[in-house]
């Protein structure tokens, strides 16, 4: 887990930042997960996975809205993740004093991507900051991203089969089904055609 207050480098432990005087007591705070966002598996290219769901709390005494971004800021084996192949399937969070949530997160690896290990950080950042001087400094903490893209592309499902083909087979097993219905019960059905002519005189 790293914390980091932009402008500043981050640090090794998470901490509560001190609101200056007017507010005592007052503290912003961000936390979340110490372990690494993982995917189940190997990714392929053209594939939507979803990663597993980011634990994150409001450490400081303030409420927080806390969302999620993709950034490397730290050392790691592998490509980096680009921030397109990651987003956020739930809205950013607002968390009062110690409350937690679990935001979850889908991976979309486009065609073109390379195979190999990935790496990136997935940033909780707050919505609180506090002035320092001239620079307004953000309250963040940081996990590390990890999966990797294996080569080959996705495997077709049924699902991915035309939209006329599922009605259609639905369609001629219904019929199947009810030509073997009749053709079990006894019941005959007689087709006669008769003419114009032959209507008239038996009249």
């Amino acid at each position: 887990m790293h914390l980091r207050l932009w402008p500043l480098v981050p640090a090794a432990v998470l901490a509560l930042l001190a609101i200056p005087a007017g507010a005592a007591r007052a503290s912003i705070g961000v936390g979340i997960q110490a372990g690494p966002v993982l995917l189940t598996g190997d990714a392929h290219p053209g594939g939507s996975y979803a990663l597993t769901p980011v634990y994150v709390v409001n450490t400081g005494t303030e409420p927080e809205t806390i969302a999620l971004r993709v950034e490397r800021i730290s050392a790691g084996n592998g490509m980096t993740v680009p921030a397109s192949w990651i987003r956020a399937t739930g809205p950013a969070v607002t968390l009062s004093h110690n409350q937690s949530a679990r935001i979850p997160l889908e991976l979309a690896v486009p065609d073109t991507a390379r195979p190999g290990q990935y790496f990136s950080d997935v940033v909780a950042g707050g919505s609180g900051g506090i002035a320092a001087g001239r620079a307004n400094l953000a309250v963040a903490a940081a996990t590390d991203l990890e999966f990797k893209v294996a080569p080959g592309v996705v495997s077709g499902s049924w699902l991915s089969l035309p939209g006329w083909l599922l009605p259609g087979v639905v369609g001629l097993l219904v019929l199947v089904v009810a030509g073997f219905v009749v053709r079990n019960s006894g019941l005959r059905v007689r087709l006669e055609r008769r003419s114009a002519r032959t209507s008239a005189e038996g009249q």
